[in-house]
């Protein structure tokens, strides 16, 4: 099931936020992950946050949108590659009639998955790449 954010799921959301950005950029530094999360915090609730649960009321993962830009979808580790981000990006794209994206450009895993779901690179330079996907016509 996905559903919006609720103010007590923040703490959850936060936790899988800075252990996939660990996970997924070991070329960053950790110190940087974590001096982010009191401005990801604000930022987060600032959003409009959907939450991936499983059966139980767990919550898998989360994707998060300010207007037409897509801030991040990350999954909790122990729940990867079972098609939880898919879902939530095929959700937000259902919703949605264009999405832009900023990804590093050495998350090579990140970029092709949003290649994979229709988003192509509109910029890029040696650090970072814009996608961006239109819904079609």
């Amino acid at each position: 099931m996905i559903r919006k954010m609720f103010p007590d799921d923040l703490d959850t959301i936060m936790e899988i936020w800075l252990a996939s950005n660990l996970d997924a950029h070991a070329f960053i530094g950790a110190q940087y992950w974590r001096d982010q999360l009191p401005a990801v915090r604000t930022a987060i609730q600032a959003a409009t946050v959907y939450c991936y649960l499983l059966p139980n009321g767990t919550i898998a993962g989360f994707v998060g949108l300010t207007g037409d830009y897509l801030a991040g979808l990350f999954v909790a580790r122990q729940y990867r590659q079972q098609g939880i981000g898919g879902q939530l990006l095929t959700f937000v794209q259902r919703r949605s009639q264009k999405l832009a994206l900023d990804a590093y450009r050495q998350n090579q895993r990140a970029v092709s998955f949003y290649q994979r779901h229709g988003f192509t690179i509109s910029q890029q330079d040696q650090a970072s790449v814009h996608l961006i996907w239109a819904a079609p016509e």
